[in-house]
Parts: structure tokens; sequence; C-alpha cells
């Protein structure tokens, strides 16, 4: 059963990955300053990332971007989490690789303001590894490049079970 969970979990996110659009970040849920959410699946050699973010905490507003200071914070936003293995550590001795990356803020890319003043970034990720027995668990550092991001709510699903945790600036260590 677990590793029944664990592939349709994967195969929910791995459809995000391969094009299919995500649901809007804050369509019916609550929407929090200062929180994000992250959903892990590891499955096999796969380890499958998703975070969503309110954009108030990553760039200091939620709106298409109007000054040139405004703009720079959204490339540089929208840059870093295009770098997944700069935000993402698994376990060295897995040996994973990021294979596939993406990156949704409609507001921050080209979009128009969402009318109910809150936007969110949602963003994917897909790594392989190559010792998958030894991934156990991840450092996660968005809260060191992104300060308003004060605590981040991840549920994690692997062959081992789910488990939920709370991750802060001081607790960045994921453990499955």
């Amino acid at each position: 059963m677990k590793q029944s969970v664990s592939r349709l979990a994967l195969l929910a996110l791995s459809a995000n990955l391969l094009g299919a659009p995500p649901a809007l970040a804050h369509a019916g849920k609550a929407h929090v300053h200062g929180a994000g959410k992250m959903q892990v699946v590891v499955d096999g050699n796969a380890l499958s990332i998703r975070i969503e973010a309110p954009l108030h905490d990553l760039v200091g507003f939620e709106h298409v971007p109007r000054t040139d200071r405004q703009r720079s914070a959204a490339k540089q936003a929208l840059d870093r989490f295009n770098q997944g293995e700069t935000l993402f550590t698994p376990s060295s001795a897995a040996q994973c690789r990021l294979g596939s990356t993406r990156v949704e803020a409609p507001v921050l890319q080209g979009g128009q303001d969402t009318g109910d003043g809150h936007a969110d970034l949602v963003a994917e990720y897909l790594f392989s590894c190559a010792q998958p027995t030894h991934l156990t668990g991840m450092e996660v550092r968005l809260a060191t490049h992104f300060p308003g991001l004060r605590r981040i709510d991840a549920e994690v699903v692997s062959a081992r079970g789910q488990q939920a945790t709370r991750l802060t600036p001081r607790m960045r260590m994921l453990a499955w």
C-alpha cells in the first residue's frame, strides 16, 4: 500500500513537471504570509519536490512588478528557484542529480494581478538518484535565500510511509 501511495503521488507531481498546468496555488486554500508548503515524494530513484509560497515572502510584493527594484527582485527570485540544486541538497551518498525544474509565478512572469491581492509561486523539481537506498533526507535552504519565508510545512511520502514536518530557518534538515 505504501508503495502505491508513493507512486500515485509521484505521478501527480510528475504530470505537472511534464507540462500539465498546476492549479492556482491560492485557489481554495489559505494564503498565509511567512509560510510555504512543500510536498516531497520519494519513489525508487526519483525524488520529487513541490513548493508553494506567497510571493510576498519571496519578493516583498504580490502584484505585477512596477518599479525597477521590483523587477530586479522578481528576476532574482525566479532565477534562484530555477537553480533547484542551490535550494535542496539530498543525502550526498544518494548521488542525486536535478533532472527537471518547473517554476510558475504568473504575476512575475508577465501576467496580470490576481485581483484578490494574493499571488503565489509554485516550483517543482525532479531529481534522479543513482543510489536511492542512501536517500534518507535533504537540506532545504529556502529560508536562507528568502528570509521572509519563516516556516515551511513539509509532507513526505516514501516507501517508509508518510510524515509531516515543519521546517524553519534553524531547522533546515528534512529526514525520512
